[in-house]
Order: C-alpha cells, then sequence, then structure tokens
C-alpha cells in the first residue's frame, strides 16, 4: 500500500504552507484521500505535483 500523508507532512516536504494545501485541495488542484474526516494526499500524486512545476532551464 503507497505511504498517504497529512497536509503538515506535505507543507514539511514542500514549504508550502497548510492553508494552501487546504485550499488546493478545495479547489480539486490534486486528488486527495478521505479517511473519515482527514484529509491525505498520496506521496506518488504529491510527487507528481513537484514533477509538473519543474521548468526546464535555457540551453546555454
Amino acid at each position: 500500500m503507497e505511504k498517504l500523508l497529512s497536509f503538515e507532512q506535505a507543507a514539511e516536504i514542500t514549504g508550502i504552507k497548510i492553508p494552501t494545501w487546504r485550499a488546493w485541495a478545495n479547489a480539486r488542484k490534486f486528488p486527495i484521500v478521505r479517511l473519515g474526516r482527514r484529509i491525505k494526499i498520496r506521496e506518488s500524486d504529491l510527487q507528481k505535483l513537484i514533477e509538473n512545476g519543474i521548468i526546464p532551464g535555457r540551453a546555454a
């Protein structure tokens, strides 16, 4: 089973504040996993968000 991260853990990894993670979840910017009242993000979905945000450098 894949590792699930809390918004606190995602914030620690990325440096993006917890309220931003909550707002993005409410706006459905990434898939979420609901466990009762708790909301988690799959580690692979966090990795995809990071990879999709990478802008390649210009060739010299």
